[in-house]
């Protein structure tokens, strides 16, 4: 069995040079191309401080039974950053990031674009006609919205506010396209903006990336934008349904003060009376231990009996009666000192989220690492140009190389590719007489039935059905092949 080895497969290589630089410059040309055609990008960044702070008192949260710490632990910064990518898509809608507009730009220009149905229909696209006054939006032959220069005009898919830079008297045309995949919207969240926290700080980076840098520069603002008014607008929510359930447990606290206020008033009279009560039996100022006295000392005296357990009683009801009103007042005063601080949180105009560092335009755009790309694809190319030589050598019908050479014979036979190495082996094997298709020196070509031994010189391609026949002519006779390199 005759096996094809790496020194094989380099010969073919080099017989078959112009197929395998062919198929080589193929990778080689579209990496070039695309190095060539590919825009640099651009990739700004803003800087924003993440409202993990609890606006509301821990006491007031306990009182209401919503703490904002949940039982099961959550990272906060990460919650943060989440958000933020769920708030980046609206900014994206309202910056149009998925339709594009393809019309004369000498004359117009897209001042504002905004996305309000999502959509990732292949495509979808929208014919525009713009008149000197006016323009016309059609989908399919029937007009879907229409409006005037500078004007907001609202289709049923998208918005768009248009600046006619130069009079024309002509109607000109146009296409509103919404992008396939790889451009929509959830491929930018995807691929085009990267929201991270910086360390283990609060502070967290938003990066947009696109070959527009000004447009690159206003999604990064306005994603940083939105999730400081979001943040500003949560805690005024918060803020707003806290002060109505405090207002709900201050009127609570009210009333019970002002049931207490009735009691204890209630109290203070029947007081009054029982110490008239006691003066009247010539007791004066004395301590109660002395009415305790007389009274062990009279135990029939149902009356001191009756005194000193009712004085007894009514002045601990009143102790406690004062206690407890004392202590609803305090948190009554609390929660009204709470309303006004949720007013105060209602009323504020800075969240505690703040934009700390705006993204400008950077100085160096990112461009694709060209010289990678061009090792990677002559490796691939290599790779590629490789197996297709070796698939279009076994598919030719000339033999002259060493793989078609293997694939044909069905028996051992010595190839050479070197004169000298051919010459010594048939002296050092006493080969004198050799039949061969080509003339060899210092060797005598006989007739096939004479020859010792069949040579077969490839120096020039052979058609595959008569190297075949060239071989049964053979018949039992050793075979050499000389592949001259």
């Amino acid at each position: 069995m005759n096996y094809i080895t790496l020194i094989d497969i380099i010969i073919t290589i080099y017989k078959r040079l112009k197929i395998f630089l062919m198929f080589l410059c193929v990778p080689v040309f579209f990496c070039l191309v695309y190095i060539l055609i590919t825009k640099p990008i651009y990739n700004p960044s803003a800087i924003v401080k993440a409202n993990i702070y609890e606006t509301v008192p821990t006491w007031i949260a306990d009182l209401l039974q919503q703490r904002l710490v949940p039982s099961t632990p959550v990272d906060r910064m990460a919650s943060q950053v989440e958000l933020i990518k769920v708030l980046s898509k609206n900014v994206l809608k309202e910056n149009g990031v998925n339709i594009d507009f393809e019309l004369n730009k000498s004359y117009f220009k897209i001042v504002e674009k905004k996305t309000i149905i999502d959509t990732i229909r292949k495509n979808l696209n929208f014919k525009i006609i713009f008149y000197p006054e006016s323009i016309l939006v059609f989908k399919k032959n029937k007009i879907l919205c229409s409006g005037k220069f500078e004007d907001t005009i609202n289709c049923n898919y998208f918005s768009f506010v248009i600046k006619k830079l130069k009079n024309f008297n002509k109607p000109f045309e146009g296409k509103v396209v919404y992008k396939n995949p790889l451009l929509t919207i959830d491929d930018w969240i995807k691929n085009r903006i990267n929201v991270d926290q910086i360390g283990i700080s609060d502070l967290i980076k938003i990066s947009v990336e696109d070959y527009d840098p000004e447009y690159a520069v206003k999604v990064a603002n306005n994603i940083a934008k939105e999730y400081v008014n979001y943040s500003l607008e949560e805690e005024r929510r918060l803020a707003r349904e806290t002060r109505k359930r405090l207002e709900v447990f201050y009127e609570e606290a009210q009333r019970r003060v002002d049931s207490l206020k009735k009691i204890i008033k209630a109290l203070k009279v029947d007081t009054l009376s029982l110490v008239t009560y006691i003066l009247d039996f010539g007791l004066g100022n004395e301590p109660m231990a002395r009415i305790v006295e007389r009274y062990f000392n009279n135990p029939g005296d149902e009356i001191l009996k009756k005194v000193s357990r009712e004085y007894v009683n009514k002045s601990l009801t009143l102790e406690e009666i004062f206690s407890a009103y004392n202590m609803l007042v305090g948190q009554r005063n609390a929660l009204m000192s709470a309303i006004e601080n949720t007013k105060l949180v209602e009323a504020k105009s800075v969240s505690v989220a703040q934009i700390l560092d705006y993204a400008v335009i950077p100085p160096k755009p990112k461009w694709p690492k060209k010289f990678l790309l061009l090792i990677l694809s002559f490796v691939f190319g290599i790779i590629f140009s490789t197996i297709f030589t070796l698939i279009f050598d076994r598919m030719d019908r000339n033999v002259f190389t060493p793989t078609k050479l293997k694939s044909i014979l069905n028996e051992n036979a010595k190839v050479f590719y070197n004169y000298s190495s051919l010459k010594f082996y048939l002296i050092s094997n006493g080969f004198s007489k050799i039949y061969s298709n080509e003339k060899i020196d210092n060797f005598e070509n006989v007739n096939l039935e004479e020859a010792e031994l069949v040579l077969i010189v490839l120096r020039k391609p052979i058609i595959e059905d008569e190297f075949i026949n060239f071989i049964k002519l053979s018949k039992n006779k050793e075979k050499v092949v000389f592949i001259p390199v």
